[in-house]
């Protein structure tokens, strides 16, 4: 599927003249494609409504651990992705002068598999070859959703309406789905601040982490070309205002970090999108409340410093098809789903809030890290 072929929404039939689907998934990113390519590979029917009009990605890169590969396998899309991508075989990590303090290995786990990087829209492109997508609307969201307990009658955005067995949210961090079910559930800010960007530039033979106390800086290259950039401050209260999304701004936070940061952000002067915001994360564990359930971001965000942000989302999909898999109790489906996920994701929040401080105090941890890390998520989902 090329880029542009997924640009304009296609509107479901009238209600009239169908039978609504079973599953009605609220957001197009990782999470919600991933289940309804694991859906479509079952044969379950499913919709899906993402707010945005045409499909976009945020971020330019991701990296996928073993764990998410892992996943990705069982979704059908493994092959691309390690087809398009960067197995992250080894990576380097600089001092803030550009001084080496080591070469260490990417992580390859026994039994799972390995570590790979990939451009956002490739493994979008993929998502959607495998989900199709006939059942997709763009440009519309949930504007209402009322749980009777055999089902939810929901309301769309652009005034369609619907009744489905269950409803997924996976519409991110500030979740539509969240906000109308569970209640305002605040993102809660972790002390970072994040600039980001892919760049149409080979910056580095080999990806590359830079550190200086409270900043750090990634250098991914993608494989397709293009190299994932991503710039770190540690902050105690977020940072606001436009002026700060900005090369000028950027280059006064990081203009005395030496190469490959130089050459990067050199890189965005030709026009690349800037990214630029605070890393929060969701803090409650409700995720189920009738028949409507959150996988992915919408249920348990956090900052991308472990980078598991992806992987946790595909593994959301995988399990929650799993459970559902000829399923007649959508209520035991579920809470067999939040049994089996809410355990992991927790232990991956409150790393993370020990991983953003280490990481902040520079380089040292990362090859102890890499191990303690591997233990925990190469387990079964």
């Amino acid at each position: 599927m090329s880029q542009s072929a997924p640009t304009a929404a296609v509107r479901a039939a009238p209600e009239q003249e169908r039978e609504p689907p079973v599953i009605l998934i609220v957001g197009g990113g990782i999470a919600g494609l991933s289940l309804a390519a694991c859906l479509s590979r079952r044969g379950a029917p499913w919709e899906l409504v993402e707010r945005e009009p045409v499909w976009t990605t945020v971020g330019g890169g991701i990296t996928l651990y073993p764990n998410g590969m892992r996943a990705l396998r069982s979704v059908g899309v493994a092959g691309a992705v390690e087809a398009q991508g960067r197995e992250l075989v080894r990576y380097r990590v600089l001092r803030r002068d550009g001084g080496l303090v080591a070469e260490l290995p990417g992580e390859a786990w026994a039994g799972v598999g390995r570590t790979f990087l990939v451009n956002r829209r490739a493994l979008q492109r993929a998502l959607l070859d495998v989900a199709g997508g006939a059942r997709t609307r763009l440009g519309v969201t949930v504007s209402a959703i009322a749980d009777h307990g055999a089902g939810a009658d929901v309301v769309f955005s652009d005034g369609t309406r619907g009744s489905y067995t269950l409803v997924v949210g996976a519409d991110g961090i500030r979740s539509t789905v969240r906000r109308l079910v569970f209640g305002d559930v605040a993102p809660r800010y972790v002390g970072q601040m994040y600039w980001r960007a892919a760049v149409e530039a080979q910056l580095v033979d080999c990806p590359t982490m830079m550190f200086d106390n409270d900043r750090y800086v990634v250098v991914f290259p993608l494989g397709d070309g293009t190299t994932y950039v991503a710039w770190q401050l540690r902050a105690e209260q977020p940072i606001e205002g436009p002026r700060e999304a900005t090369v000028a701004a950027l280059r006064g936070r990081f203009g005395d970090f030496a190469q490959p940061c130089e050459a990067a952000i050199g890189a965005l002067v030709g026009g690349a999108s800037l990214h630029f915001g605070p890393a929060e994360e969701i803090g409650t564990d409700r995720w189920r409340a009738g028949t409507v359930v959150l996988i992915g971001d919408a249920a348990h965000a956090c900052s991308p410093t472990m980078a598991q942000g992806g992987s946790l989302a595909i593994e959301d999909a995988v399990v929650l098809a799993e459970e559902l898999d000829g399923s007649h109790d959508v209520g035991r489906s579920l809470d067999a789903f939040v049994a089996r996920r809410l355990p992991r994701a927790r232990w991956v929040r409150e790393r993370t809030h020990s991983e953003i401080d280490a990481l902040n105090r520079g380089a040292g941890h990362l090859e102890a890290r890499s191990q303690s890390t591997g233990d925990v998520l190469a387990q079964p989902i």
